[in-house]
């Protein structure tokens, strides 16, 4: 990314460095040490911080088992399948069928799951300049990127070479590779058609992510997975990258039905496919734009081994092996008010996003609670960078200390988010900053309110770039009521200066989404507001936003691109001392984020916190930090001794 802004000519994507990796969002990643060979947790985020406010805890003498969970969801469920899919609310359904050999607590603690121990084994103080004896010529398409039929997983843009995983097998039998790890299996782990996964599951399952959704996410650190034996696998990594530990194993594992006969559309009923996996739930049916159904796994592994068969395991006896309810029904309820008047009802059981201004009365009303929790996410504006005057950093600046940061948290979210005064949330602050604290301190000035150094530079870039104002502008954003309301208290403040005259236009979130994801959607020249679910490394929110090896994924629309800036990020993930020096990461990150409050591609506006709602029939129900897992990790999570149960009294 440039520091004035993207670059209008498209054959510029790319070509930023000698060679680069195919992707570069890490959204599903988590950064940390490695487990070790003892199979124990792994702090990878705020260590023993629990993010969940109030968290409740249940007898387990108490516990009741069967009956249907109803859950309410405000959004459709774009895809079945993880590997096509960048919708967080999509993710409730995905937890429920799907696994990976790692999972996390709500604090960043990551542990083997399918693996019995995930261990780093090597690492090589490499550079992706040595994938160039294994690299083959590509074409460009008609925009100037390079292409291949194959997943691209290095490019060379100046050489018009790539490295594909074709070639891949090659560099890692030579010994050329940044980083191996090995995951140890459990045997006897079956997925729902009844196949037993073994370590060919775990290795070709990475080929379900070639060229996907979300390929970037994974092919910004994967180089190649290799069956050692039935039960053991080793996983590459293109270069050192402090996100490994986690974001390796982070793919759900496909059993070969999925891997060798599903087409490039994925395991979606509406594609006549199923989705199987080795989660707790199986999928049981579909009705299109309504509701998703699904049933106890009665072969699930975790019953079959007991929880003894987790090496780090020492919770109390009698806990849960699986979840206790025999059966969840998703309801697709996209309208805020809708869905309250169904939780309100007893028509849903569990329902999250609600507008805040409800909050207060589920709080105080004796049949209903809230469960909060500090989310590891943002929301923000992003400006149509290509075009002009927004690609003088001036206006961008100008709107970015005219946003009322303070009075949306408290106005809009009724004091449930907090403003967003730098581009980091604390939950990912531990290798994401020095110290938050004195970052944000630092960077408040620039980005709180203040109406009169808004106009100096508004007015300076006017007089400049010789426009006219008022200036035109719409902020588009999804129906959420208070998605809504805070794009209208922008536009509002905007509006109230000479320099513009700002609309709101909103649309229903999946057709927001594959709207904003369109690939000339960044020359339309409108304002985006969305909100991101990152994770809990502060990569996932720098790269997910302003890399433009994401510009058509999650979540770069407007072809946001600042180079000086991936430079930097790149030795904050990339090298060997970011992998094993903390406080190198840090330091290297708060360079990142004064960087993107100098340009603003983006205007981070709130801190978002995942507040459920629910009937107090749903006992023990705590939420997750992140919006994708707050169904899954409420049933059933022995990482935080987490089980919810239902009491119909």
């Amino acid at each position: 990314m440039s520091p004035n802004a993207a670059p209008t000519d498209p054959s510029t994507v790319s070509r930023r460095r000698v060679l680069q990796s195919a992707g570069a969002a890490g959204l599903a990643a988590l950064a940390g040490c490695n487990t070790g060979s003892d199979g124990g947790g792994v702090d990878s985020g705020t260590g023993s911080l629990d993010p969940v406010r109030e968290r409740v805890e249940v007898d387990i003498d108490e516990i009741q088992t069967g009956g249907t969970l109803r859950f309410g969801l405000g959004a459709g469920i774009d895809s079945f399948d993880p590997s096509y899919s960048t919708s967080a609310p999509a993710g409730n359904a995905h937890g429920l069928v799907y696994e990976s050999i790692i999972t996390q607590d709500a604090a960043g603690t990551v542990y083997p799951w399918l693996a019995t121990s995930w261990e780093r084994m090597e690492v090589n103080d490499i550079d992706r300049s040595a994938y160039e004896p294994y690299m083959t010529s590509a074409e460009t398409d008609e925009n100037g990127n390079l292409v291949a039929d194959e997943q691209i997983i290095i490019r060379d843009p100046d050489a018009g070479q790539v490295l594909t995983v074709a070639e891949a097998p090659d560099a890692v039998a030579d010994g050329t590779f940044g980083m191996r790890y090995r995951a140890e299996l459990h045997e006897g782990v079956t997925f729902h058609n009844g196949e037993e996964m073994t370590a060919e599951h775990v290795a070709r399952s990475y080929e379900v992510l070639e060229n996907s959704s979300i390929s970037a996410q994974t092919f910004d650190s994967f180089l190649y997975a290799e069956v050692v034996d039935d039960y053991t696998v080793d996983i590459y990594g293109q270069v050192p990258d402090a996100e490994a530990d986690n974001q390796l194993p982070s793919t759900a594992v496909y059993p070969m039905e999925h891997i060798e006969e599903y087409p490039d559309t994925g395991a979606d009923p509406r594609n006549d496919r199923t989705p199987i996996g080795t989660g707790p739930f199986t999928f049981e049916s579909y009705e299109t734009g309504e509701r998703a159904r699904f049933s106890s796994f009665d072969d699930y592994w975790l019953d079959d081994m007991g929880l003894d068969a987790l090496e780090w395991w020492d919770g109390p006896e009698g806990f849960p092996t699986s979840p206790v309810v025999d059966e969840v029904v998703i309801s697709i309820v996209s309208d805020n008010a809708t869905r309250a008047a169904a939780l309100n009802n007893g028509e849903i059981d569990l329902t999250y996003g609600l507008s805040s201004d409800t909050y207060g009365e589920y709080r105080s009303a004796e049949d209903f609670r809230l469960s909060v929790t500090d989310a590891g996410a943002y929301n923000f504006l992003q400006y149509p960078v290509t075009v002009s005057p927004w690609d003088d950093e001036r206006i961008r600046r100008g709107v970015n200390q005219l946003i009322p940061r303070a009075a949306i948290a408290e106005n809009v979210y009724n004091g449930y988010r907090n403003p967003a005064y730098v581009p980091l949330p604390e939950m990912a602050a531990d290798e994401g900053t020095a110290d938050y604290d004195a970052l944000v301190e630092e960077l408040r000035p620039q980005t709180e309110q203040d109406t009169e150094a808004a106009t100096s530079l508004l007015q300076e870039a006017v007089d400049d770039l010789g426009i006219e104002t008022p200036i035109e502008v719409t902020i588009e954003t999804n129906t959420s009521s208070d998605r809504v309301r805070e794009a209208e208290l922008v536009a509002q403040v905007m509006s109230n200066t000479e320099f513009f005259d700002v609309g709101v236009e909103t649309f229903e979130f999946t057709t927001f989404v594959q709207r904003i994801l369109g690939p000339e959607y960044y020359q339309q020249g409108n304002i985006v507001l969305i909100g991101l679910s990152g994770t809990f490394n502060p990569g996932s929110f720098y790269d997910a936003v302003n890399s433009i090896d994401n510009f058509g994924q999650c979540c770069n629309f407007q072809r946001v691109d600042t180079p000086d800036l991936d430079e930097i990020a790149t030795e904050a993930r990339y090298s060997v001392e970011a992998v094993e020096d903390p406080e190198f990461r840090g330091q290297q990150y708060d360079e990142i984020w004064r960087g993107l409050i100098e340009q603003v591609p983006n205007s981070y506006t709130v801190f978002g916190t995942n507040v459920s709602s629910l009937s107090t029939d749903y006992v023990g129900h705590n939420t997750y930090t992140f919006s994708s897992g707050i169904l899954p990790y409420g049933l059933h999570a022995p990482t935080d001794e987490q089980v919810a149960y239902l009491d119909r009294g």
